[in-house]
């Protein structure tokens, strides 16, 4: 993958690549002893902010580091956004977002392991259930995207897995810095405080 280029403006020129899967049909993943796949029925806002943000974290995800609790909350509570938590031993391991659009094509908007469960095998495997888990909420496709400030093998791991390009573009971004006072998400948690303080009168 690409090293993304940085200008003199502190912005990082980013390609950002489109893939829908083209592969076979694929059956549910069998995990390791220990680890299970379970579906987040209750919206949590803590709970999608905090996969978000820990498995986005080492890669620079930054488009809703910003986001109120409130945001959280209307998004997930759309009937077309779920979400499944991977647990090994008991211990949240990693997550799927996914959204059905109004093509009822299934986005893979987020997924993958926190870091101290890379590099363990379960990666590939929660991609595969990924694509399962749309294929499986009636999707007339399955798409996803990808860009050159994620990890550096994502691009080449969907394509194995059987996602294939179908559209790239480029644009400068300011990316946040690993000291970058947006890493903190200071909106959600003083949003999320004030939010639970009036709930509870």
């Amino acid at each position: 993958m690409a090293t993304p280029k940085v200008n003199k403006s502190n912005e990082t020129l980013v390609t950002t690549w489109y893939l829908d899967y083209q592969g076979p049909a694929l059956n549910p993943v069998t995990w390791p002893t220990g680890v299970q796949l379970v579906e987040a029925e209750i919206v949590c806002p803590e709970l999608n902010q905090f996969f978000f943000r820990t498995v986005g974290g080492p890669w620079r995800w930054y488009s809703r580091l910003n986001w109120s609790y409130q945001q959280w909350r209307t998004y997930l509570e759309q009937q077309q956004v779920r979400t499944w938590l991977l647990w090994n031993k008991g211990t949240p391991a990693g997550y799927i977002e996914l959204v059905k659009h109004q093509d009822n094509s299934v986005e893979i908007m987020f997924f993958g392991l926190l870091p101290q469960f890379v590099g363990q095998g379960l990666g590939k495997k929660l991609a595969q259930q990924a694509v399962y888990l749309a294929n499986a909420w009636q999707a007339t496709k399955v798409w996803l995207h990808t860009c050159s400030a994620d990890h550096p093998a994502a691009l080449h791991n969907y394509q194995k897995v059987g996602f294939v390009i179908t559209n790239s573009q480029e644009a400068l971004e300011q990316l946040p810095t690993i000291d970058d006072k947006q890493l903190l998400t200071e909106n959600f948690v003083y949003s999320s405080l004030a939010f639970h303080a009036k709930s509870a009168g």
